[in-house]
């Protein structure tokens, strides 16, 4: 402390007060000289009080009542110096700050987006499923309440016209075979299923030995539960040309009285469950059969029928 009642720091704050990074920054230049540090300093007056004269050697102070105290006159600042590091200052936030905060804002964004898509899916997935599961439910009742059984189907007979005297070599070159299939469809097996067939769509075709001959349509109609139907299915054809190999060939079979065909058929089927339709199947029927000669009088020697349909529709 100076004579002059001004306290002027004479050394670093203690660390109880500052930091120890506080301490080392200010010790980095001289305390005599407080302005050139890199801390703020801010100055407080304190009031300093001066003692009272001194009396000459052997003389007291005269015994009159002591005059009451004056109240001290208003305190006058001292000094202190308050030291603040520059780099714990922050006016405004750094740059960096901005940039780190956008950021985590656009990957927060981008995650709660992907975490709704998934979502989404997820609930759609689910849907779907019970969708699946009730439908096959459905099924089910409806296929032990109604039982559906496959129909069966067979070509009776077979009218050939348009192919008399292939094997001979007058013959014409181009022929226009025409066919009559007499086909008998049995539903007797469902009691409680009736059989729609859509003509649209369907087809009727005979071949010989891989050669296209004719070509038809199926009728439509609809087959009641337990129901037997007889009727006939033509197919015409136009501009066949066969090879002299295949002449013979068929002229053989005929004299042998088994000149073999294929008949197919493919047809749009219906059931009609109550008073409920399904939706419609391709049902395809293939027969390999042979008749004892070529003409519309000819009788089938041999047949074996072939029934395809979808899986889950009818039981055989």
């Amino acid at each position: 402390m100076m004579s002059d009642g001004r306290v002027h720091p004479s050394a670093p704050p203690s660390s109880s007060d500052f930091s120890g990074e506080m301490n080392h920054s200010a010790s980095a230049y001289s305390s005599s000289d407080p302005s050139s540090s890199p801390l703020y300093s801010f100055h407080f007056e304190k009031p300093v009080v001066n003692p009272p004269p001194a009396l000459p050697h052997g003389k007291q102070q005269p015994r009159h009542p002591q005059p009451q105290p004056q109240k001290p006159a208003p305190p006058q600042p001292g000094t202190y110096v308050v030291q603040v590091p520059k780099d714990k200052v922050f006016r405004v936030p750094p740059p960096e700050n901005a940039r780190l905060f956008q950021h985590y804002t656009r990957r927060a964004k981008r995650r709660g987006a992907s975490c709704s898509c998934l979502r989404a899916c997820l609930y759609l997935l689910v849907a779907v499923l019970c969708l699946a599961v009730l439908l096959a439910v459905a099924l089910g009742i409806v296929y032990a309440v109604y039982q559906p059984r496959r129909p069966a189907y067979s070509v009776v007979s077979l009218a050939v016209s348009g192919l008399a005297g292939v094997g001979n070599a007058s013959a014409p070159g181009a022929f226009s075979p025409g066919f009559e299939a007499t086909i008998r469809a049995d539903n007797g097996k469902n009691g409680k299923v009736g059989v729609q067939y859509d003509g649209a769509g369907s087809r009727v075709a005979v071949s010989y030995e891989g050669v296209g001959l004719a070509q038809g349509k199926w009728p439509a109609f609809y087959q009641a539960p337990g129901n037997v139907t007889v009727f006939v299915a033509k197919a015409k054809g136009a501009g066949i040309r066969f090879s002299q190999s295949v002449r013979g060939q068929m002229a053989a079979a005929e004299r042998l009285r088994s000149v073999p065909f294929d008949v197919d058929f493919q047809v749009p089927v219906r059931l009609q469950l109550g008073g409920v339709k399904t939706w419609a199947v391709k049902v395809t029927v293939r027969c390999a059969m042979a008749v004892d000669s070529l003409a519309a009088n000819a009788k089938v020697v041999s047949r074996s029928c072939d029934v395809k349909v979808p899986f889950l529709f009818w039981r055989s």
